[in-house]
Order: C-alpha cells, then sequence, then structure tokens
C-alpha cells in the first residue's frame, strides 16, 4: 500500500495562460488550504503569455506560482517535476489539464512503479483515448462518470468551482466598467478565450446576431486568442452595418469581475457559464456547434450534467441565439427573475469551498488506490504510444525517394 502523505501537493498547472482550467486550480488550491491540504503551483514558463496571466490571478489570491523551463525531452521533464516536489516535500502530484505536457512525464518519474500518487483533472468534455486509465482522475461532467464506469481507476466529479462570495451581482463595480467603456443601455456579456478551438465558432455566431440587436443591445467580448484578428473584423463588419459599435472587445483581463457585474445578459459555456450565474447574470448557453439554450427551470440540471457546453449542430444558429437574446432584452422581469435562479443554482450546486472539501476527501482517497498495479496497468498504453513515435520518426528519416 502507498503511504506517502496527501497534506502537501505539488499542482501542475496546463497553462500560465488565462483559461478557466487554470484559474480554478489556483482557486482551489487557496480553499484546500482551510481542509488541511497545502497546494505547491508550478508552470512552463513557454506556456506565460505577453501581457495578464495566471500569475496576476494566483498573486491576487495570495497564493504564489513557481515557473520553470520545461525540458524538451520527456524523461528530463519528468526528473523536473519529480525534483520540484522533492524540493516541497510534495507526497502528490496534481496534473490539471490533459495538455500540457505533465501528465507523462509524472508518470515516468515521479509516479514510477507505483511507489507515490498521482491524480489528473480532465475537464475537457471528453477523455482522450491517451488519457491514463488506472491512475486517480477526476471529471467536471456527470455524463463522464457514466462513460466512465467500467475505468479500473478511481474516478470522481468534482465540478469547476466558482467562489461565490467573490462572484456575487455587484451594481457598483458593473457601473464602473460601463463608465469606463461608455457603455448605455442592454449589455451582453462574453468572457472567453477568444481561439479556435471550442471557443471562436459560437462566438462569431453571437457577433452575426448582433445585426439583428445593434439598435437594443451592446456586445462586450472579455478575451483574447489565435483567432481574435478574424472576430475583430467580423465585429467591425457588423459595427459598420449597424452604424455603431454595437460589438466591443476589450481585450483580456486579469480579473474579469466588472465585466460579468455590468452584463445584463450573459453567454457562454464551461466554466465561464457557471461564473455567469454566480453573478445573478440570464445565461444564454451556447456550445462550439452553435446550439443555444437558456438556462431556466426546465433546462439547470441537464445543462449542468454537461457542464454548460455542446458539439450540436443546429440549422439556424444565428436566428436561434438572436431570437433567445431577444426575448430576454424584451421582458426586465424575466431576466431579473432567471438571475436570482441562477445564483441559488450556483451557490447549491458548485460553491468554492463544497468543491474543494471533495478535493482533499479525493486526494486522500487516491492516496491508497494507486500503486504498482496502477502504474503496470498503463504501461501498455505507454508502449503503443512509444512504438507509434518511432515509426514517425523512422518514416521522417527515410530518404524521399524511399518513402514514394
Amino acid at each position: 500500500m502507498n503511504t506517502a502523505t496527501t497534506d502537501r501537493v505539488l499542482v501542475h498547472l496546463n497553462s500560465l495562460e488565462l483559461g478557466g482550467t487554470q484559474i480554478n486550480a489556483v482557486d482551489l488550491a487557496v480553499q484546500a488550504r482551510s481542509h488541511g491540504i497545502h497546494s505547491i503551483l508550478v508552470g512552463a514558463a513557454d506556456t506565460l503569455p505577453d501581457g495578464p496571466s495566471l500569475l496576476d490571478i494566483a498573486a491576487d489570491r495570495g497564493i504564489a506560482v513557481e515557473v520553470y523551463e520545461p525540458s524538451s525531452s520527456m524523461l528530463a521533464r519528468g526528473r523536473q517535476v519529480a525534483d520540484l516536489a522533492r524540493a516541497h516535500n510534495a507526497g502528490l502530484v496534481h496534473v490539471y489539464g490533459s495538455w500540457g505536457g505533465g501528465a507523462r512525464p509524472t508518470y515516468w518519474n515521479f509516479a514510477r512503479f507505483g511507489r507515490r500518487p498521482w491524480v489528473q483533472t480532465v475537464w475537457e468534455m471528453a477523455v482522450d483515448p491517451q488519457i491514463k486509465r488506472h491512475m486517480p482522475m477526476i471529471v467536471g461532467t456527470g455524463y463522464l462518470v457514466d462513460d466512465l464506469r467500467e475505468r479500473p481507476g478511481l474516478t470522481r466529479l468534482i465540478s469547476p468551482p466558482v467562489d461565490t462570495d467573490l462572484d456575487r451581482p455587484d451594481p457598483a463595480l458593473g457601473s464602473v466598467f460601463r463608465a469606463q467603456h461608455d457603455l448605455r443601455g442592454p449589455v451582453i456579456g462574453i468572457v472567453s478565450r477568444l481561439d479556435l478551438s471550442m471557443k471562436s465558432v459560437p462566438i462569431g455566431i453571437v457577433i452575426e446576431a448582433m445585426r439583428f440587436l445593434a439598435d437594443r443591445a451592446t456586445l462586450v467580448i472579455v478575451g483574447t486568442g489565435d483567432d481574435e484578428t478574424r472576430l475583430r473584423a467580423a465585429g467591425a463588419r457588423v459595427n459598420e452595418a449597424a452604424g455603431r459599435a454595437a460589438v466591443r472587445f476589450v481585450g483580456p483581463m486579469a480579473n474579469p469581475r466588472p465585466a460579468y457585474a455590468a452584463s445584463d445578459i450573459m453567454v457562454g459555456m464551461g466554466g465561464s457559464a457557471a461564473r455567469s450565474l454566480a453573478f445573478g447574470a440570464p445565461l444564454v448557453v451556447h456550445g462550439e456547434g452553435g446550439r443555444s439554450e437558456l438556462f431556466d427551470e426546465t433546462s439547470a440540471d441537464a445543462l449542468a450534467r454537461y457542464s454548460y457546453w455542446s458539439d450540436d449542430a443546429v440549422a439556424d444558429p444565428v436566428g436561434s441565439i438572436a431570437g433567445i437574446l431577444s426575448s430576454l432584452l424584451e421582458d426586465e422581469d424575466r431576466r431579473t427573475e432567471l438571475g436570482r435562479f441562477g445564483r441559488q443554482f450556483a451557490i447549491d450546486r458548485f460553491g468554492l469551498d463544497s468543491m474543494a472539501r471533495e478535493l482533499a476527501h479525493f486526494y486522500r482517497a487516491a492516496s491508497t488506490s494507486y500503486g504498482l498495479r496502477g502504474w503496470v496497468g498503463d504501461l501498455p498504453s505507454e508502449a503503443r504510444m512509444l512504438a507509434e513515435k518511432a515509426a514517425r520518426a523512422a518514416r521522417a528519416r527515410m530518404p524521399q525517394a524511399s518513402r514514394a
């Protein structure tokens, strides 16, 4: 039995960019202190962006992030992670995300032969087949728990948390944001990465929907990403057609609370959608395939089960979300009613302290559920990945004529 203690945990962040998974990791690390867990946050220097970053979030929360220069070799990076854990006397490594370079290095060094436990959080909407099957894992959606029922490793549902004490309706804060950006009338808010992966297609759909709503509301978009230039160009075209700045981009914000507080309606998915509920804003959940759905008394449980996300496509995505937003803009009383309902739902279902308590329990269970058998169980998948890598390298070394 593995007897490593779990009161000191090395938390390997998937990125130092501003993003939902890593912000939630910081919040959980801070809150877990009250449940006997001391977390040491580490992140790779090559993920640190220009401008606002996760380091700003961590500083605001009063916790440090140790930034390291990652080795290009997986085995060497494994030594780096293990050295960091040893330096901080951490008995467990927690890897966030299915990307970010922390999992395989941890498997091959810190956790080698199952001598010390490690866990991984996969808050994505699907679990990649390359994710290890035997290590303890956290998922964020109810349907994944069902899908992974036959998984041999410990699997636990811990929803991306929201600090409902800090994230709450704040009209004064919202008024300051409105004044700073000269916003008048109803505001539709989006806080998101502006990335081609998952995010930019639905954001582009909302931008197009503003052609039908520009006389009644302003769309405010907070964030940055690899598809920002294209989205800004789409917004400029809508603004030109509308004859006013109906679509506004305000860039990334280390603390987007003012934008949430200023919004009369929020549009989003995943962690941003959950956070919107805490601010008491009516929410339109918008999936990466273009499907949109109002969060209300009839849809709340189903939308929460799927982490406010969908990959479903619809015939007329622009018309669909324009219709939902139009109805909300016409009915202020309904917006107030939905805001109250969403706020209470957030408090009850994914409050930060409750999720941190679950995380502390999970760490302690992981320390006794992972050992040599679990480590060996994942060797076949590692062997397949290494064989595929070797085959790719061999093909790349072949002369062009031979490959032809």
